[in-house]
């Protein structure tokens, strides 16, 4: 996603980015902090946007940390807010207009939220916004959109040979590992044992006793249920797919060994000692070029959509006054 379509940052939250409707005479108090072309940037419009931040910043960090923390903060919605004013003026000076009829269904939408009137205006009250002002921010956001589909869209071309490319470039993206599902009985080793990294014959002997039950013909699922000590226990030692590659190595090398139904040896960890039994195997496999065309096209689409959005915007900044305070 193109963080820089999110005009006033209100892709995240339709409320995050409101500013608080205020008197004329009070806007002409408020502090200007940039100036874009003619337009003003106040600071009660950033601090709408940083006061969500602060109340989650400072639960997280303190002193510095959270001076820091807050200052990037800052700093990088100030550019977010000017950048979002440039794009929104272009699309004033070509003369885009939303769809009325589209606004209204954006807002009909939003209405059908709330159980009535009253929650509705509560939740708008909260975040210092009337429905007037909803309709205003949904209507540039639409002709921010309307403008991005002509400017940028619009102009983005990807052929079969770079998605061919693509494909070839990146194998690991469409080949899928081998998965295997397993049932599990582990006896840990002491406390002591697990410490100093010794063998625990007390525990090894458990597990011997237990293979040699299974030998016998005893039921795995049954002797994990009565004897296991890890989290699957309690299913059998049933537990979830495990892709290849994913358990430690010493682990890993003997379950993809195993075929359905096949027990392994006792594996030795620093933990304790394990045993399994193999009950289902699911092979990788790559997806082949035309399995994924439509994926890759997506993938290149939204590169190329940013590289030029971020171009445009470096020549629109280029033609632009802007001025930080």
């Amino acid at each position: 996603m193109i963080k820089k379509f999110a005009f006033l940052i209100v892709s995240a939250c339709l409320f995050q980015a409101a500013a608080s409707s205020v008197a004329a005479a009070a806007q002409l108090l408020d502090q200007v902090i940039a100036v874009v072309n003619d337009e003003a940037i106040t600071q009660s419009e950033l601090d709408s946007l940083l006061r969500p931040i602060y109340e989650d910043y400072k639960q997280r960090y303190s002193g510095d940390k959270l001076f820091r923390e807050l200052n990037d903060a800052r700093t990088k919605l100030l550019n977010q807010l000017i950048e979002d004013r440039l794009v929104y003026q272009e699309a004033k000076e070509m003369k885009i207009e939303a769809d009325p009829l589209k606004i209204d269904e954006q807002i009909e939408m939003f209405q059908n939220k709330f159980p009535n009137s009253q929650a509705m205006e509560k939740a708008l009250n909260d975040q210092g916004v009337t429905l007037h002002g909803l309709r205003e921010r949904l209507e540039k956001q639409e002709m921010v959109r309307i403008l991005h589909d002509r400017e940028i869209r619009s102009k983005v071309v990807i052929s079969p040979s770079e998605i061919e490319k693509y494909f070839e470039e990146h194998p690991d993206e469409f080949t899928s590992k081998d998965f295997v599902r397993v049932r599990s009985i582990t006896i840990k080793k002491s406390d002591e044992a697990r410490e100093k990294g010794l063998k625990d014959e007390d525990a090894l002997a458990k597990m011997q006793a237990i293979v040699k039950g299974l030998k016998e013909g005893g039921d795995f699922a049954k002797l994990a249920k009565d004897n296991s000590q890890d989290v699957n226990a309690k299913e059998g030692g049933l537990g979830d797919w495990v892709e290849r590659g994913a358990m430690i190595e010493s682990i890993d090398q003997e379950i993809f060994k195993l075929k359905p139904g096949e027990s392994s040896e006792v594996i030795e960890t620093p933990m304790g000692y394990h045993l399994f039994r193999c009950e289902e195997t699911r092979a990788g496999s790559k997806r082949t070029l035309e399995e994924v065309r439509e994926d890759i096209y997506e993938t290149l689409y939204r590169q190329k959509s940013e590289t030029r959005f971020n171009e445009w915007l470096v020549d629109l900044k280029r033609k632009a006054y802007i001025s930080v305070r």
